[in-house]
């Protein structure tokens, strides 16, 4: 008896663990493109602008753009305005985003899920309907006054079918 309901034990921990392991699977293949650049630690520089590399392998798809922001919580701000640029692999320019992204609720709260002094976020960004495949770039700046902006960790950009 006891046999028989270790052998249960195991055959349900081993199904569990196949559901899991194919769920991941199945999520990965709708990823194309997922990276995070790092911001030094003395701030982002207002004149630095932030330049992904992403190889797009399917032409005539629409993909779907997320922005991922790591902030510590010495941000000061609430919200985060940024600036997106595409170039296609024929080097011509798309034309610019302008996002704003809340980070922070009224009372100074974060949204994002966080761990000691660090929070993320993430947010949609729209769509690029790509025509060609072939390496695209993808330029970000924040478009607020401050010349250099401190509290921003990371961002991260990640591309979906």
């Amino acid at each position: 008896m006891i046999n028989r309901l270790k052998n249960n034990i195991f055959y349900l921990k081993s199904i569990i663990l196949l559901f899991v392991a194919s769920a991941l699977i199945a999520c990965d293949k709708q990823t194309v493109y997922h990276s995070f650049l790092s911001i030094p630690a003395e701030g982002w520089q207002q004149k630095d602008t932030l330049s992904f590399k992403v190889e797009v392998p399917d032409s005539f798809t629409y993909y779907k753009l997320s922005v991922e922001i790591r902030n510590r919580n010495d941000y000061p701000y609430q919200n985060l305005n940024l600036s997106i640029n595409y170039q296609t692999p024929d080097s011509i320019y798309l034309p610019t985003d302008t996002l704003q992204f809340t980070l922070a609720d009224k009372g100074g709260k974060w949204k994002g899920t966080g761990w000691g002094s660090l929070y993320q976020s993430e947010f949609p960004a729209g769509g690029i309907q790509i025509s060609k495949s072939g390496i695209y770039q993808l330029k970000i700046a924040y478009t607020l006054p401050d010349k250099v902006l401190s509290g921003i960790n990371d961002i991260g950009i990640k591309l979906k079918k």
